[in-house]
């Protein structure tokens, strides 16, 4: 059923950005507009609501950016170009950094404020409006730093231009007030949230507990700052009307369909029904998948997690589908390849700023891999061994059920909860339970996330699995070592498939321990202009900036130092990374 709702109401929304986006039109447009019955004059909130929640992971232009920059700063994925060259180079490139800025403030922040005035007389919506505004602000300033924030998109409602740009400390005030008023405001009207494409479903009191824990989340990420305003932020949502996600049944998620993909044309038409994180990590052709970090790929590894090889596996995909990922021509040799690996001994996953063909590893003989041989035989022009295809073969993949078009978009769920309640115990907040209690409650919810959103049937991470895996952690000591590394590196498991997350809560926590890219090669395939080759902590602001919107941005700059230095840590970030 809601599936069929977003095709329904999508179409509205699509019109109310086109409208919204086009703030400089020309008259005989406008005029047009105007007279012509196939388009719309005014758009309904809950239509404009259900274009920005969507445009949340749904925009394939934007993911550019989580690709090509911040799952590399995260090392989760390493060996495509994209992340080699721009996130392993440490290479800075305006058309790859802006996207998020661009795509974000010209639709979803232009729908919603607007919304949010013309829908006064709707509390609820007005309410949810506000909450995923905020949702969404919080990816932009912690993304870029200090933003345009109180004055964006409000160039139709109040002709604010030129917005100033809000200190990261003024917009995390406004968040917490904001989220404070939204969940006292739910529940005060009869209207329905309409237009609600998440795993919320429009009801008041279900938005209510994804506000406080957003509050959770967000007085986190100032601990280190202003560790009383967020111990005060803290206790007050554990205790603010309603509640917070406490279950995996009040898990926040945005719902998408199971439709074929539409890359970049998608993007330009404002078709967000599918899930673009997914979409641009399965990559436009066969010759651009995404493998796995050997980071990442080492920390699943190094304590038998059950999670690695459902999160890793080997392919044979040159003649892969590019609608969609597909099961047929993706073929699994997983096993395969584990046995052969084994046998030689040999390490696979590519290490930060390496490609999948850096470092080479040597293919096996087609025999060693039985399926690879009989397919070679049965389709010798597809050329499964050819192009050093069968040695790209040997390297960990994604697995493509994270790559669905149908995955969820995440928000926030109880597993982050969970976790973000053991590290505030572990600082003396006043939390109910012990830290290892919450700790074993976020794992296990960590793996039901994963059995419920990803996995087929056959793959499902049993119960015994999971206790063996969280007594081999307590058995290691895991907690007494160092609590606050171990909550924060089940937290990047977690949040694979939320990149702005995992790089703001890595940048907050300085955990898990990463690999030092400035000790790691230089590869003459990729570009290299900067002298610091340490992992940036901000994207710099887009270049046009500079030239519409110049008064403000300079302001911004000169709190920086005067140069728009993507070094420079954010205001809630106090401290370096953890490197090795």
């Amino acid at each position: 059923m809601i599936t069929k709702y977003i095709k329904k109401t999508l179409f509205a929304g699509m019109v109310g950005c086109t409208f919204l986006a086009t703030a400089s039109c020309s008259d005989s447009y406008m005029e047009e507009l105007n007279t012509d019955e196939t388009k719309a004059s005014s758009i309904a909130p809950s239509a404009q609501l259900t274009t920005a929640l969507l445009q949340t992971y749904g925009d394939f232009g934007l993911m550019d950016t989580y690709r090509s920059y911040i799952t590399g700063f995260t090392q989760h994925f390493a060996g495509g170009w994209n992340v080699s060259n721009y996130a392993g180079s440490v290479h800075a490139q305006d058309d790859q950094m802006r996207l998020i800025w661009d795509q974000y403030y010209a639709v979803a922040i232009k729908n919603i404020v607007d919304a949010i005035a013309n829908s006064e007389d709707m509390p609820n919506t007005n309410a949810a409006l506000r909450i995923h505004r905020v949702y969404l602000m919080s990816v932009l300033t912690d993304t870029y730093g200090d933003i345009p924030c109180t004055e964006a998109g409000l160039g139709f409602v109040k002709g604010i231009s030129n917005p100033k740009y809000d200190t990261q400390e003024e917009i995390y005030n406004f968040f917490f007030d904001e989220l404070a008023a939204c969940v006292d405001q739910l529940g005060t009207g009869t209207d329905n949230i309409g237009g609600d494409v998440t795993s919320l479903y429009g009801d008041p009191a279900a938005w209510r507990k994804y506000a406080n824990a957003l509050r959770l989340r967000f007085a986190m990420r100032i601990s280190d700052v202003n560790p009383t305003k967020a111990q005060q932020e803290f206790e007050k949502a554990l205790s603010a009307n309603g509640g917070y996600i406490a279950s995996e049944a009040d898990d926040a998620y945005i719902i998408y369909t199971d439709s074929p993909f539409t890359l970049y044309d998608g993007s330009r038409d404002l078709d967000f029904r599918v899930n673009a994180l997914g979409e641009i990590l399965y990559g436009q052709d066969p010759t651009s998948p995404t493998f796995i970090c050997s980071t990442f790929f080492n920390i699943l590894k190094d304590n038998n997690d059950p999670r690695l090889y459902r999160i890793c596996r080997h392919y044979i995909n040159t003649n892969r589908s590019e609608i969609k990922p597909d099961r047929e021509w993706n073929i699994d040799v997983t096993d395969e390849v584990r046995a052969y690996l084994d046998k030689v001994d040999t390490y696979t996953a590519c290490v930060p700023g390496a490609a999948w063909w850096s470092d080479w590893v040597n293919a096996p003989a087609n025999s060693e891999i039985p399926t690879l041989e009989k397919y070679v035989k049965m389709y010798p022009e597809a050329g499964f061994d050819q192009n050093n295809f069968n040695a790209r073969m040997i390297r960990p993949f994604l697995s493509i059920d994270f790559e669905m078009p149908e995955c969820p978009g995440t928000l926030i769920n109880s597993a982050e909860v969970e976790f973000l309640l053991a590290e505030a115990k572990l600082k003396g907040w006043n939390v109910n339970g012990t830290v290892e209690e919450h700790f074993k409650a976020g794992i296990k919810a960590s793996m039901a996330w994963m059995n419920n959103h990803y996995l087929q049937n056959k793959d499902k991470i049993a119960d015994a699995d999971i206790d063996a895996y969280i007594n081999g952690l307590m058995n290691a000591g895991v907690l007494t070592a160092n609590a606050k590394e171990a909550i924060n590196t089940q937290a990047y498991i977690l949040h694979m498939m939320n990149p702005a997350e995992a790089w703001a809560n890595l940048r907050r926590s300085d955990y898990p321990v990463l690999a030092d890219r400035t000790k790691l090669a230089i590869r003459p395939d990729f570009t290299y202009d900067d002298a610091n080759l340490s992992t940036p902590n901000r994207l710099r602001y887009p270049i046009l900036e500079n030239q519409y919107n110049s008064e403000n941005y300079k302001a911004a700059i000169e709190r920086m130092g005067g140069k728009d230095d993507w070094h420079k840590r954010l205001w809630w970030d106090t401290s370096d990374i953890n490197v090795e």
